[in-house]
């Protein structure tokens, strides 16, 4: 695969978990329809694609950035991957920390506001900023990019760990035992350290059977061994199975999805990523707002019907996209240096 075409499939992948992700977040069944109205039919709906097909956004995308950090990877190179995700994470994440912190700041305390975002004076002081900006308390999306900086900080730890192949397996073996008596880390999640993990052996062992020539015969062969992995996943995990009760059925189900998705996104024939595919990390990092102020505002001005609901919902993600791609194009023109640091340098 030649690296425009990779790069290409990247922006693709990532765009389709964006879209997932905000249908994740974009239930609005009971705030259209009435307390209760998420056990119905229109709940269910969209639980079958925000829960259902949205959970294998997030788990994709720590795959996808671990794939991409270790891709080529050596030790020399771990000082400008650090500081390249300085700018691309660490500066965005707190930045953007910052600015939802003061939005709920302003907003709470505005009348007209305060009734569409439905909560008490947030507290302005030191202490509240810094639990804001370091640990995304009113950002809550953001504890994906709390999960990669520790993930990225682990770096040498893992490269070493993962560079050979035996190791590497043992590793991810007794983090499996590990995940699978229920198990986690007292900072680190477990799981996010498993997808990551996943990632990165795949781009340091793995990159002829990720990025080499993918034949349909060769593609059809790898979904049938994706299909029967998500059938016996689903056995092992129900009553009286393997994995019956251990998280682990949910996060082999998951990176068996990733797989799906990156599968799916290889054996397509995909035009080149289209510009406003790239603005994934702006989409990801303004979203949560603007689905929230979305939802709100629908559910104020249109009948309290189900289709009202359901169409807000299917529609949110297209609106978000339209959005994003706005503002990126004010900010590139307009403010370049501020949506710069908004948008990691991306």
């Amino acid at each position: 695969m030649e690296e425009r075409e990779f790069h290409s499939k990247v922006y693709w992948l990532t765009f389709i978990f964006s879209i997932l992700v905000i249908w994740v977040h974009s239930g609005n069944a009971e705030l259209f329809l009435g307390p209760g109205a998420g056990d119905g039919w229109v709940g269910r709906a969209e639980r079958l694609l925000g829960s259902g097909l949205g959970q294998f956004a997030v788990p994709g995308f720590f795959a996808v950035s671990a794939y991409l950090f270790y891709r080529g990877f050596s030790m020399k190179d771990l000082e400008r991957k650090w500081k390249s995700r300085i700018r691309s994470v660490l500066l965005p994440y707190a930045l953007w920390n910052g600015l939802y912190y003061a939005g709920y700041v302003a907003a709470t305390r505005l009348p007209a506001a305060a009734a569409v975002v439905g909560k008490p004076p947030v507290p302005l002081n030191w202490e509240e900023c810094f639990r804001a900006v370091f640990f995304y308390a009113y950002n809550p999306v953001f504890w994906y990019l709390f999960q990669l900086i520790l993930l990225t900080a682990l770096a040498p730890v893992l490269y070493f760990t993962l560079k050979n192949v035996w190791t590497g397996a043992a590793a991810a073996g007794l983090l499996a035992v590990f995940l699978g008596f229920n198990k986690n880390f007292p900072v680190l999640n477990g799981d996010a350290l498993f997808y990551y993990g996943f990632g990165a052996f795949a781009a340091l062992h793995g990159r002829k059977w990720v990025e080499g020539r993918l034949s349909p015969a060769r593609g059809a062969v790898w979904a049938v061994v994706l299909a029967a992995a998500f059938g016996g996943i689903y056995l092992m995990g129900r009553i009286g199975g393997l994995l019956y009760g251990s998280a682990l059925a949910l996060i082999f189900f998951r990176l068996t999805g990733v797989c799906a998705f990156v599968l799916a996104v290889r054996l397509l024939h995909l035009p080149a990523a289209a510009e406003f595919m790239k603005n994934n990390f702006f989409l990801y990092a303004m979203h949560f707002a603007w689905v929230r102020l979305i939802n709100k505002s629908a559910a104020l001005l249109l009948p309290p019907v189900p289709w009202s609901a359901l169409g807000a919902f299917v529609l949110m993600p297209f609106v978000l996209v339209v959005l994003c791609t706005i503002f990126a194009r004010l900010g590139r023109r307009f403010c370049p240096g501020i949506y710069g640091f908004l948008s990691g340098g991306r």
